[in-house]
Formats: C-alpha cells, structure tokens, sequence
C-alpha cells in the first residue's frame, strides 16, 4: 500500500524515532509499505519517520551499485571511511538539492525481517544512502548538512516547501 511521504516542515520528521522491539507483522507490513512508496516515486531509500512512522526503521534499494533492496531495523553504522563531498536529494523535500560531505563507505549493522542481526560494509551512493536514511532517524534532514550559502539560494523553495509540511500537504 502507497503511503504518503511528509514534507519538509511536518514535526514529526523532526523527531528522534524509537527502536523497534519485536519483527511483527505489522513491522513487515510497514517495510512492504514503505518499498512501495520508495520506488512509486523513484526514490533510493525512505526511512519510516518520512511516512509517519517514528520507528526505527528505513528501507532502500541501490541496483546500480549491486545492492538490493535492504530493509534496515534499528541500524547503526560501525566504521566510517574518509569523507567526500556528495550531490543530495530526499523525497521530504521534492525539487531541493545539496552537496554534502558524507563518509565515502561505513559499515552498517542492523537487524532484518527474519530478526537476525547483519552487518554490511558498503560505499559510494550506498553509503551516502545510509547516512542519509539513518539521519532521519535521528531527526536530522540533509539540509541540516548544507552550507550556509546554498540554503540561502535555496532560502525561497525551503520556505515553500515547509509551509506545505506545516499544513500537512505530503507527496
């Protein structure tokens, strides 16, 4: 089932999430979900505050790299590789995009719908796509990370964008 995907200036996306204590089936339908909605709207990863849902939980799929899909339970990320500076987009802020500086390649552990406990050394778009979705976690959004002159040239599409997540418009 498609669900709506909250726009920058919704509180909730703002909030830290909390850890998810047991794979129901309620867990597995929300990562069914939320694979859905990501590749409806052409997206590489979603994490579940960005549909509501504070839990710690976020889904993503990099084909291009030899990843497929992942579905992320209460992730943390181990190790981290030098940083670089990376072109950024998210599906909370349609038509808003960044550089940011993001670790090159982290490992990931994190728990998979069968409840086992994984870890998995990853790099280039994965990485960042990790951070990314694990920041959201957090209650961190990419342009938290942005400096302070491409937020004001993006100053007018941010004030758009967040009144509509305050009136509670999605996508």
């Amino acid at each position: 089932m498609l669900r709506n995907v909250l726009l920058f200036g919704d509180e909730i996306l703002r909030r830290k999430a909390a850890e998810i204590s047991a794979i129901t089936p309620e867990v597995r339908r929300l990562a069914a979900d939320m694979l859905e909605t990501m590749y409806y709207h052409d997206g590489l990863g979603l994490a579940a505050p960005q549909v509501g849902v504070p839990l710690r939980l976020f889904v993503m799929d990099v084909p291009r790299e030899g990843h497929d899909k992942l579905v992320c339970i209460n992730p943390v990320v181990g190790e981290r590789g030098p940083m670089r500076r990376m072109d950024e987009g998210c599906l909370s802020f349609p038509g808003v995009t960044g550089t940011v500086a993001r670790a090159a390649e982290v490992t990931i552990e994190f728990t998979d719908l069968s409840g086992a406990r994984r870890s998995r050394k990853v790099a280039g778009v994965t990485a960042q796509a990790v951070q990314h979705e694990l920041d959201h976690l957090d209650g961190v959004l990419f342009v938290d990370r942005l400096s302070v002159a491409r937020k004001a040239v993006l100053a007018a599409k941010l004030r758009a964008v967040r009144q509509r997540g305050r009136r509670g418009e999605h996508r």
